[in-house]
């Protein structure tokens, strides 16, 4: 019995069919089987039986898969440990961030960092939403993130770090754009659109519009500022988003929305659980006292 063997293993139960675990394996099908046949003769039972075009687990092959994959799982994890323990020893700082912050934002942190600092770590970008970037701190890929709060990673020490403003914006031939500020309730009748639920900002601006004005109408939703504004310019409609640097391309009317400050809340995101280098201590460090001219960059960035 080898690795090799058992990752097939864990493919083909999972994927249920030859062909697609083989494609995903970078195998042949024949290698494959032949693979499986070996596995079951070293265990002396059949672990897969036939269903058509597809194959399914024998009551043999589930008690084995329960092991398998906690094995893998733990070899996994360990190896990625691994990888990320020689990627800090080189100086490494992998830093995952929402897509908003890592253009203008993050490299701007980094330079006043280095220029405060005494050693210099190589600062390596991710751009992600945020539940990504969580799970990728999960996994090892990353050792900070700046995202929102994803309340499926709990586990991890979110510390508050800038605030974005959240607004509506408007064509400026929409009778709106007589307006600068505005309650969500002054939206009702209007036909509006946000982020998608499915990310952690679409979440809390949906919970903030509909706690001020349960009946608004949002019709549509999509993951960005960039897609927002052009369905609005599109469609004469109204958007709800925060007020970042992608919105600077666009020849649109921005409203102030009166809703709680911290609607849109950025956060610096790490487990605490993890061994990190001096490099990335002294960074947290950094970051956690300069949280004031944080929010400065911030509302600083031309948009």
């Amino acid at each position: 019995m080898n690795l090799n063997q058992l990752y097939y293993f864990r493919e083909l139960a999972d994927q249920k069919q030859y062909t697609t675990a083989a494609e995903n394996l970078y195998i042949s099908q024949p290698t494959l089987s032949v693979s499986i046949k070996q596995l079951e003769n070293e265990l002396h039972c059949k672990l897969f039986q036939h269903n058509g075009r597809y194959v399914e687990l024998t009551e043999y092959g589930r008690i084995f898969y329960d092991t398998v994959t906690n094995s893998l799982t733990t070899l996994d994890h360990g190896k990625k440990k691994i990888e990320q323990k020689i990627s800090q020893d080189k100086g490494n700082i992998h830093i995952a961030s929402i897509p908003t912050a890592i253009g203008i934002f993050l490299p701007s942190l980094t330079k006043k960092y280095k220029q405060e600092s005494s050693v210099a770590p190589h600062f390596i970008y991710h751009d992600n939403p945020s539940y990504q970037i969580c799970e990728g701190i999960k996994n090892g890929w990353y050792d900070i993130g700046i995202c929102s709060f994803v309340p499926e990673f709990s586990q991890f020490t979110y510390i508050p770090l800038y605030t974005e403003e959240i607004i509506a914006i408007v064509s400026k031939d929409n009778e709106l754009a007589k307006i600068s500020e505005m309650s969500p309730a002054e939206l009702q009748g209007e036909s509006i659109i946000t982020y998608s639920k499915k990310i952690q900002i679409g979440k809390d601006i949906t919970n903030a519009l509909l706690a001020n004005a349960s009946s608004l109408h949002i019709t549509n939703r999509l993951h960005d500022e960039l897609a927002i504004a052009g369905q609005v310019l599109t469609n004469d409609i109204v958007g709800v988003v925060a007020k970042t640097i992608y919105l600077s391309g666009f020849d649109i009317h921005k409203i102030k929305l009166n809703l709680p400050k911290n609607t849109r809340q950025v956060y610096l995101v790490y487990d605490s659980s993890q061994d990190f280098s001096p490099e990335i201590i002294n960074f947290l460090d950094f970051i956690k006292g300069s949280k004031k001219e944080i929010q400065q960059i911030v509302d600083n960035i031309p948009v």
